[in-house]
């Protein structure tokens, strides 16, 4: 028989190992969201009446920095003039502004400072369901035939290194053109092998796309700093969702999986949004008789 020392032992040693089995299965906690960096950014607008005659309650509309990213949160919102808040599901929001009184020829300035907490690393977003960022949509051909056939070529063992070949294939092939003011979309920079920010986000999209692997277009801005944000500085870029995490690509730029606290985005760019966000190159618009221009 058993001493009772030795039963004693064995008690202590299940109860061990079943504590440490428990552990192990125990559904871990999510890692908190981490922004360890703080940025302040400002921009403005300038509103003109063209017109001979007074404008009064006219609206207009101006995007503000998303929300909450994997790569950004915004921290404090201020303006010039007060302002309503629209968003949408995707976490876009613009800012809507009434212009009570604008004398003929009149202008005013509107202007917009955001304090943001940005992550070179990307940071888990339950509400992001990367599946709704699959299949076509304007300017992102995936079923197109030249698409397919480009995108099993570049397919390899692993989505990870199948978007470092989709990466190498367009900024090896697709000659940078500088802007273009018209979106051609990803099938017409294919078969031209040319194409701004823009047009390569569409290209290196449908690629990803037609071999599975979500993506999501991005319009906004790159600052390695705090920055008075300018025209010229507007960029499009793309996030891909790979080994569970949305990392930043930006194929017009040569940057891979890197330097994401350099860029402020505005807009994630898809069909069936609530307000204007499918076109890549817009950050304002509104009544048709006023005249907006970004400082």
């Amino acid at each position: 028989m058993l001493s009772v020392r030795r039963i004693s032992l064995v008690v202590l040693l299940l109860a061990f190992i079943s504590t440490v089995a428990y552990l192990i299965w125990l559904p871990q906690p999510v890692a908190e969201a981490d922004y360890p960096i703080d940025r302040t950014i400002k921009y403005s607008l300038t509103v003109k009446n063209p017109t001979n005659q007074p404008l009064q309650n006219t609206a207009f509309w101006l995007h503000a920095p998303l929300k909450q990213g994997v790569y950004q949160v915004l921290d404090t919102l201020s303006s010039s003039h007060p302002y309503q808040v629209e968003a949408d599901r995707s976490g876009n929001q613009r800012l809507k502004y009434n212009v009570d009184l604008l004398p003929p020829y009149g202008t005013k300035i509107y202007e917009v400072t955001a304090q943001l907490k940005l992550s070179p690393e990307p940071n888990a977003i339950a509400e992001i369901d990367s599946q709704t960022f699959l299949g076509e949509e304007t300017f992102i051909e995936v079923n197109a035939p030249k698409i397919q056939q480009l995108a099993q070529r570049l397919a390899a063992d692993s989505d990870a290194n199948t978007l470092k070949n989709i990466y190498r294939w367009v900024t090896a092939h697709i000659k940078k053109t500088g802007y273009i003011k018209r979106e051609q979309g990803a099938l017409q920079t294919l078969l031209a092998e040319a194409g701004d920010c823009t047009n390569t986000m569409y290209l290196f999209s449908a690629l990803s796309r037609a071999n599975g692997i979500p993506t999501r277009n991005m319009a906004g801005f790159t600052a390695k700093e705090n920055a008075v944000l300018r025209p010229r500085d507007y960029h499009n870029w793309v996030e891909v969702f790979v080994d569970g995490e949305w990392r930043l690509v930006d194929p017009d730029r040569e940057i891979f999986m890197d330097k994401a606290e350099e860029y402020i985005a505005m807009t994630i760019l898809r069909d069936g949004s609530s307000m204007e966000t499918r076109r890549s190159q817009r950050l304002f618009g509104g009544a048709e008789l006023l005249e907006i221009t970004m400082n």
